[in-house]
């Protein structure tokens, strides 16, 4: 039965990323191209704030997800070991802190506070930074498997 569990939190976990991180790819190499390039300012920030509105509820659901799904594969992994500490925590690290900048930076792009509207005013750049983080942790999470699965035999194979 746990196996079971363990399948579908890593399916919610990936498919919450695709999400995520495909509908920030979308805005930034298509959508806010093409409203530059053919809206009048006025109705580019009229749609600019209505997909903000909508848009929020979604990143903030897959927050969710991500911390919920990931944090519980950490715990069924790190409490007790099943896998070598080292270097599977270093690396592991390195990835909560980048995803921890996706969330931030993924927050400020559809909040609404006055502290973050200098953020909000370079969306391209920032939605840049989020998709390079967002590249570094695809990429740390192979590497993880592949230190997963080249330990003991012991070692439990649960995906993070």
């Amino acid at each position: 039965m746990i196996g079971f569990i363990l399948v579908i939190l890593r399916w919610l976990h990936i498919c919450a990323a695709i999400v995520a991180i495909g509908g920030a790819f979308f805005m930034r190499v298509a959508l806010m191209p093409a409203a530059k390039a053919t809206l009048d300012d006025a109705t580019h920030d009229k749609l600019r704030e209505a997909l903000r509105t909508r848009w929020a509820r979604i990143v903030h659901t897959c927050i969710a997800i991500l911390l919920v799904t990931g944090g519980f594969n950490f715990v069924m992994l790190a409490l007790p070991p099943k896998v070598e500490p080292m270097p599977y925590h270093a690396i592991f690290g390195v990835k909560f802190l980048a995803a921890m900048g996706v969330f931030f930076v993924a927050s400020v792009l559809v909040g609404r506070g006055e502290g973050t509207a200098k953020m909000r005013a370079n969306r391209a750049k920032w939605l840049t930074v989020l998709l390079v983080l967002a590249g570094i942790i695809v990429a740390l999470s192979g590497v993880l498997h592949r230190v997963r699965t080249t330990q003991a035999p012991h070692a439990v194979h649960v995906q993070q």
